[in-house]
């Protein structure tokens, strides 16, 4: 059974990986030695509550009950953007990790299938899920469907980034959720409809036994484009 000493440990992984080096960035960000903290983890249940009060002070997302006993998720569920904190790597390449809000919603991979999560259901903020490059706004929703695998399983985490300009430019090619204005999100590849470009684009799944379909641009109410895909194998 794990101990605080392990579950501090493991948020030094869930942060900045498991990288050679990653325990000196890790005790730069808490103000500590790398001894130092190299020390908590080996303590077992035996910190103070100066390192608890430090950890949650610098790691504010994480869940102060699952830090001590292990119960509970990992992250609070209703953590705000506002509170998300970014963490800068000091290897070469100089990584920047950035917490995307996983959002209770979800995008159907069928074009005419009900999306499981109503979008009458206010919005809140589900976990907080570490990726490197990503920008304000980026956002991470599940996907259900099985017409976008295998690509885009169900049960996978999307990372979208709003396509504000998508009317001048689509960007064709690409996979993108988009928000219908039957109040449905769908995900699929979008590529130009070569009878129609100016009042249609054509929605191609990625399941051979599901056929490409057109989709009126008029009934679109918001694009994003699919920056990451996290399969359930590793999320």
């Amino acid at each position: 059974m794990k101990t605080i000493g392990d579950r501090i440990f493991d948020i030094m992984i869930y942060y900045f990986g498991e990288e050679r080096g990653n325990k000196a960035k890790f005790a730069k960000t808490v103000n500590e030695k790398p001894n130092t903290v190299g020390n908590w983890f080996a303590r077992g249940d035996n910190i103070g509550k100066d390192v608890i009060n430090k950890i949650i002070a610098t790691f504010p997302n994480v869940n102060s009950n699952w830090l001590l006993t292990g119960k509970e998720p990992m992250l609070n569920e209703l953590t705000t953007p506002e509170n998300k904190k970014e963490y800068q790597s000091t290897n070469e390449t100089s990584t920047l990790y950035r917490l995307v809000p996983l959002i209770n919603t979800d995008a159907v991979g069928g074009m005419h299938r009900v999306n499981d999560i109503s979008s009458d259901e206010p919005e809140y903020i589900k976990a907080l899920i570490p990726f490197t490059e990503a920008l304000d706004g980026d956002r991470c929703i599940q996907i259900t469907g099985d017409s976008m695998i295998p690509t885009c399983p169900p049960g996978s985490i999307v990372q979208i980034r709003e396509v504000p300009n998508w009317r001048e430019y689509f960007g064709y090619g690409s996979i993108f959720v988009i928000q219908l204005k039957d109040g449905r999100r769908i995900l699929k590849e979008v590529t130009r409809y070569d009878s129609d470009p100016g009042n249609y684009v054509l929605c191609v799944s990625h399941n051979s036994n599901v056929p490409a379909e057109e989709l009126p641009k008029d009934f679109i109410l918001s694009v994003w484009k699919v920056i990451k895909i996290l399969t359930n194998r590793g999320w």
